[in-house]
This record gives C-alpha cells, structure tokens and sequence, in this order.
C-alpha cells in the first residue's frame, strides 16, 4: 500500500487591502489617494504687511500731529497768570485774538491727531487680527496689533512732550 499524499489545494493568501478584497470579489477596485500635484502655495503675507504699515502710519501721523498742537498750546504759557490761590491759570477772555487763534488751533491739531491715530490704529489692529488669524502675513499682523495697541500711550506722550518744548521758552516769566 502505498500511501500517496493528496495534491496541495491552490493557496489564496488573504488580500493585502481593501481594493484588493474588492477586486478579488468582484468588484471594481475604488480610487486611491493622489497627492495633490502641485505643491500648496504659501498664503501671501500682504493682509499682514498692509496691516502693519497702517498701525505705523497711525502712529507716526498721529504723533505728528499731536507734537505740533502740543507745540502750540504750550505756547500759550506765556499769557498765563498766579491767580488768587496761587495756582496758575490762562484767562481766556484776556487772551488777544492771535492767541486764542492759536489755542483753537492748537485744540483742532491735538484733537485731529488723536483721531487719525484712533482710525489708522482701528484699522491695522482689525486686519492684523485677521491676518493673523487666517495666516496671511501672521508676524507683521502681531506686530501691527502691539503696535495699534500700544501706539495711543506713544501718541500720548508725543503730545506731551510737544507741550513741555512749546512752554519751555516762557516758564520763567510766568506771573
């Protein structure tokens, strides 16, 4: 007797992934994933970099404005007086017609450069935010933000330094 062992049956390793299963069922095999083809452009940084010269304009024009109306009210030392307490004071019905010329556009210069800091500043910290939130000039929208944040304390101080040099020659003849 002689024993003889039965030919092997056909081996079908299992499929390796899905559309292999599916093609081996019967089944068109589905479309796979295709890297994009052209490389992902990087968003422009131009929303940023606008945002960033706008915030710097609103503090260089602003500070402008305001040194020159600082200036000129502090000018307007030299019609001042000690009152009675002892405290000093500008009358300003006792003010000639130049200076109270001067100190209503002394007043229209501050005002005008707080306003155009207020406005350009608005705008640059608005679309600093949006660039910095849709990544489109993310470094120069933070920046434009600190400075649109910060660019009222400088402003500020511009106009008051402006008033300190605008009063310096008259200080002394205060009385």
């Amino acid at each position: 007797m002689s024993s003889t062992t039965p030919p092997p049956e056909p081996y079908n390793p299992p499929p390796a992934t899905r559309a292999d299963a599916a093609a081996q069922a019967g089944y068109p095999a589905a479309p796979g994933y295709q890297p994009p083809t052209a490389s992902a452009q990087k968003p422009s940084n131009r929303l940023g970099l606008i945002a960033f010269v706008v915030a710097l304009a609103a503090i260089v024009i602003g500070s402008i404005l305001a040194f020159i109306g600082g200036m000129q009210s502090g000018a307007l030392v030299q019609y001042a007086s000690t009152g009675a307490n002892g405290t000093t004071e500008i009358d300003a019905s006792a003010l000639p017609e130049a200076a109270q010329q001067a100190a209503a556009v002394a007043g229209l210069l501050a005002v005008a450069g707080f306003l155009v800091f207020g406005v350009l500043g608005l705008w640059g910290f608005i679309q600093g935010i949006i660039a910095a939130i849709k990544n489109r000039g993310r470094g120069f929208g933070i920046a434009a933000i600190v400075l649109a944040v910060l660019g009222g304390i400088v402003v500020a101080v511009i106009f008051g330094i402006g008033a300190t040099a605008g009063a310096a020659p008259y200080v002394n003849s205060i009385g």
